[in-house]
């Protein structure tokens, strides 16, 4: 259920503009909108300047009763950049919703129609939390600048699913009108909304069985680098269903802590065959950590369905996956989704003997928990706690080569609930650390006379470096998994450089760093001046884009984690050359953010240590000049060069 709510906030803020509904219908001839002189004569948008579109109307009506949506969208295109907006893409699930009805025209600026009679196609378009984001996809016909393109579209879904609706209110575009509307379903069921970012006195309003919102003059969503998950920034309203909502969140969330108790403890159990079988996994253990770990490595090498690649339906057919009713099935079978392995890993600790339960934490990588929304699905992920020794400790079996020990990060320093008879116990998952995520890069580098630069570099990748790696890396095939790895050193260097992944350690598995080697060679890296040769000395970031540009910013800067990074590189110098000037080393920052840079001349080489650490994952907006000098201390010191000459002997 949690993979179907994912995809569902998901796809709404990939869309971004889903429009159409039934009570406007009856206005609209033919089923479109009339077209107006003003709609015809508007050339931008009012404080807006350069914009290359406007909404001009959307609409979207959710049907729970019915189990359909329509969209509809009119798009006035103002620039010739504008046009590249012709090019539509509908997202739906394809196991569970089907899109009908697609009609689309371009209005011309005289205010001619051209009818879209074109191909549909089907694409695969993205894939989160092991949902996978299908697409159709079409060109509109003669998109010109002054021009209109508008579309509408009805998505049919599964009957046996309900579809708690969230409302993405902005787009990419200013949006001189939109409505939205839901119809839900209320047999035997209640629903609930939150409204977040919404102009005072603009809320929902129920009109018999509908909820209705409408608003004018929608400032477009403005998107920047490193901002939090865009479902807290956007302004938006989340509607949820419950068989029962409180007056107080925390009688809810009581409520939903004894329902989760009894539905792990019901699927976890005690049984027999899991008694023998943490018998034969921890044998030879020496030790109370030992026998954990061995059950960990152990539950690490179940199949994980909830990260496989979609199967076809004649491979799911062919394959005939039995269904696991409890932690026993889970070990038998050899298969089971996250939430499974993490339950089956914590029926193992306590058969060794640990006091383990599992946690229900809210992943904040594309949403916030917030506890006044009375929604199940916030809590959308298990992880394990086990005491021990003298303490307790979290971890995360059902993430793929996750190392022991560790959370995923998306999974740290968020709310948990620990269920229990009497609903359990609000707790926080640990904080990050930098330690936890590291990267090294090593290199050993000639120059060549030329100003040519050569040799091998080998990355590593430890903690949630690793994990993240290793997460993208089980969604693709080979070839695409070398080129990432190209890319991962190619694009910090300049354009003429080649690379080779010459090997790949440590891709499966969890407690090995992640290693990757290179052989690379750029082509005019140190520039000629006469006899000297200037060297950048900073190989891994010269083509590093600032990233805060821009002087003010709107939203706080999230990282996702901290991270430390730390670079080791040597540059064997050309016969004959020798360090002329070097620039002095730079050490800047806090206990929160800290750069150094030490550059040694080894008489017939340059070494060069570097290390940058974010302590923290998280700064407010107000934070942002501090932060946003700290980082032009560190393009400076990366944008530093050494001067070589020629003509005198290397010294003895």
């Amino acid at each position: 259920m949690s993979n179907r709510h994912d995809f569902i906030c998901t796809l709404c803020l990939l869309l971004g503009i889903l429009l159409s509904a039934a009570p406007a219908a009856a206005q609209m001839k033919g089923g479109w909108l009339p077209i107006t002189p003003e709609d015809l004569s508007l050339k931008e948008v009012p404080g807006v300047p350069g914009a290359h579109a406007v909404v001009l109307y959307r609409e979207r009506l959710t049907d729970d009763v019915e189990s359909y949506e329509t969209n509809y969208y009119r798009i006035k295109i103002l620039t010739e950049e504008g046009k590249k907006h012709g090019d539509v893409e509908i997202l739906y699930l394809k196991d569970t919703e089907s899109v009908r009805d697609i009609k689309a025209r371009t209005i011309r600026p005289d205010g001619s129609v051209v009818e879209f009679d074109g191909k549909i196609f089907d694409k695969t378009v993205a894939k989160t939390r092991g949902v996978k984001f299908y697409a159709k996809a079409f060109t509109m016909p003669e998109v010109q600048a002054g021009g209109m393109i508008e579309y509408k579209y009805r998505v049919v879904r599964d009957e046996s699913r309900l579809y708690s609706p969230y409302w993405p209110l902005q787009s990419e575009f200013f949006t001189r009108r939109v409505k939205f509307s839901f119809r839900p379903v209320l047999r035997g069921l209640a629903i609930q909304w939150t409204a977040m970012h919404l102009p005072p006195g603009n809320m929902p309003k129920e009109k018999g069985d509908w909820y209705i919102l409408e608003l004018e003059n929608v400032p477009a969503f403005e998107e920047e680098e490193y901002m939090p998950p865009e479902r807290e920034m956007r302004m938006r309203v989340e509607f949820s269903y419950a068989r029962q909502f409180e007056k107080n969140p925390e009688d809810f969330w009581k409520k939903q802590g004894q329902e989760l108790r009894d539905t792990v403890e019901g699927y976890i159990g005690k049984r027999g065959g899991i008694a023998n079988a943490e018998s034969q996994i921890t044998a030879g253990a020496a030790s109370p950590e030992e026998k954990l770990r061995k059950i960990y490595a152990r539950v690490q090498q179940i199949r994980n369905l909830s990260y496989e690649r979609e199967r076809s339906e004649k491979e799911a057919k062919k394959e005939k996956l039995k269904e696991n009713n409890n932690i026993e099935d889970v070990l038998k079978h050899g298969f089971g989704y996250r939430r499974e392995i993490a339950r089956l890993f914590v029926g193992l600790a306590r058969s060794a003997g640990f006091t383990a339960s599992i946690v229900h934490v809210a992943e904040r990588d594309d949403h916030f928990f917030h506890k006044q929304l009375q929604d199940e699905y916030q809590l959308d992920a298990e992880v394990a706690l086990v005491h021990v020794g003298d303490a307790d400790r979290y971890f995360d079996p059902g993430m793929p080569n996750c190392p022991f020990g560790l959370l995923a990060w998306q999974k740290t320093e968020v709310p948990a609930l620990k269920p229990g008879k009497d609903g359990g116990t609000w707790i926080s998952t640990p904080a990050p650390a930098s330690k936890d995520a590291v990267t090294e890069r090593k290199a050993a580098l000639r120059l060549t006379e030329d100003g040519t630069l050569q040799g091998k570099v080998e990355f590593i990748f430890a903690g949630l470096q690793a994990v993240r790696r290793r997460r993208e890396a089980m969604e693709k095939d080979e070839v695409q998994r070398r080129k990432d790895m190209e890319d991962e050193l190619k694009d910090r260097l300049p354009s003429s450089a080649t690379v080779k992944v010459e090997s790949v350690t440590g891709l499966e598995g969890s407690d090995a760093a992640l290693k990757v080697e290179y052989s690379m060679e750029i082509q005019g890296y140190a520039a000629a001046t006469g006899r000297r040769l200037l060297l950048p000395t900073s190989v891994f970031h010269l083509s590093k884009v600032h990233p805060f540009l821009h002087a003010q910013r709107k939203y706080p800067v999230y990282f996702g984690y901290p991270s430390r990074d730390v670079d080791d590189i040597t540059i064997e110098l050309p016969a004959n050359y020798r360090i002329e000037s070097l620039p002095q080393g730079r050490k800047i920052g806090s206990n929160v953010l800290s750069f150094e840079v030490v550059r040694e001349n080894q008489g017939n080489k340059l070494r060069v240590r570097r290390s940058l650490a974010l302590e923290a994952y998280y700064f407010p907006a107000d934070y942002y000049p501090s932060l946003r000098r700290f980082y032009d201390e560190v393009m400076a010191g990366d944008d530093e060069q050494a001067v070589l000459r020629t003509g005198e002997a290397p010294p003895k």
